[in-house]
C-alpha cells in the first residue's frame, strides 16, 4: 500500500485555525502523514526580493516581514504537536536550511524529517539532519550527487538511517511534459535500499495518479482549504478523490 502524505504548508500564514482544519481534513481524507514546512526567510528568500512590498493580511509589508510572520512560531508548534498526537496522524517537517532544522529539533518530537527540494544540495543541512533524525526524506536532484551523499552520510558504516528518496520538479505548478516520471523507474533500480517517493506539483490529480503504477512507497500532494483554487493545492474533496483513485489503481494493478 502506498503511503499518502498531505503537504499543508501553502499560505497558512501561521494561523492555527487554518492549520488545524487542514490537519483534521488530512486525517479525514485518509492521509498517512501531514507535512509542514519550516524555513528561515533571510536564507530562503533571494536578497533582491526581500524588501519588495507585497500585500498581506497585515497590510503592505516587505516580503521578508510577511514571510517571518507566516512562519510557524513556538506556540503554534506546541499546539500542532498536541493536535497531531491527539488525532494520531504523524507529522513530518520539511526544512530548507540548517537554522530551520535546529528549530524543528527544539520544538518537535517528530521522528521523520524531509529535506525540502530547495535545501537538497545544502551539505551542512544534510549532515545535521543525518546526525539528528533516523528517518530522513531527501530529494534526488541528481543521481551521482545523491550517491555521493549516501556514501558519505547514510551508509550503515557511517550512521544507521532509514533513507527515503523522492522525485519532484522545481516548478510549482509543473507542466505535464516536464514530469519525467521515468526517473522513478531508474531510482527504484539504482537505489534498491531506499524507499522511493514522489512529490506531485501538477495541477489537479492527473497524471499524478499514474505514479501509483510506478512501484513507489509514498506520494505527497498539497492539501488546502475548501476554497482552494484549481491547481497543485487540492481542496479536501479533491484530495479525497486522489486517495480513492490511488486505491483503485492499486487494486487494478494487483
Amino acid at each position: 500500500m502506498i503511503d499518502l502524505y498531505a503537504n499543508i504548508s501553502m499560505a497558512h500564514e501561521n494561523d492555527f485555525d487554518v492549520i488545524k482544519s487542514r490537519i483534521i481534513a488530512a486525517a479525514q481524507c485518509n492521509a498517512d502523514a501531514v507535512i509542514l514546512s519550516k524555513a528561515t526567510p533571510k536564507l530562503s528568500i533571494p536578497k533582491n526580493k526581500q524588501y519588495v512590498s507585497i500585500e498581506s493580511k497585515w497590510g503592505h509589508l516587505p516580503y521578508i516581514e510577511v514571510a517571518k510572520k507566516s512562519e510557524i512560531d513556538d506556540i503554534n508548534a506546541r499546539k500542532i504537536t498536541d493536535l497531531t498526537n491527539e488525532i494520531g496522524i504523524p507529522l513530518i517537517w520539511s526544512v530548507t536550511d540548517t537554522e530551520a532544522a535546529v528549530w524543528v529539533k527544539e520544538h518537535s518530537n517528530s521522528t521523520k524529517i524531509k529535506i525540502h527540494f530547495e535545501g537538497s544540495k545544502n551539505i551542512e543541512l544534510v549532515r545535521f539532519v543525518c546526525e539528528n533524525w533516523k528517518e530522513v526524506i531527501l530529494c534526488n536532484t541528481d543521481d551521482d550527487y545523491t550517491k555521493e551523499l549516501i556514501e558519505k552520510y547514510f551508509k550503515p558504516t557511517v550512521r544507521q538511517n532509514d533513507l527515503s528518496l523522492y522525485h519532484t520538479n522545481k516548478k510549482f505548478p509543473c507542466q505535464i511534459e516536464e514530469l519525467n516520471l521515468s526517473k522513478l523507474d531508474k531510482m527504484r533500480k539504482d537505489f534498491k535500499d531506499c524507499n522511493i517517493g514522489y512529490e506531485g506539483r501538477t495541477a489537479d490529480i492527473y497524471p499524478d495518479c499514474a505514479v501509483a503504477l510506478k512501484d513507489v512507497d509514498f506520494i505527497e500532494k498539497y492539501l488546502g482549504d475548501e476554497d482552494a483554487p484549481e491547481g497543485p493545492v487540492l481542496t479536501p474533496k479533491r484530495f479525497y478523490d486522489f486517495f480513492i483513485n490511488l486505491n483503485q489503481l492499486e487494486v487494478a494493478n494487483d
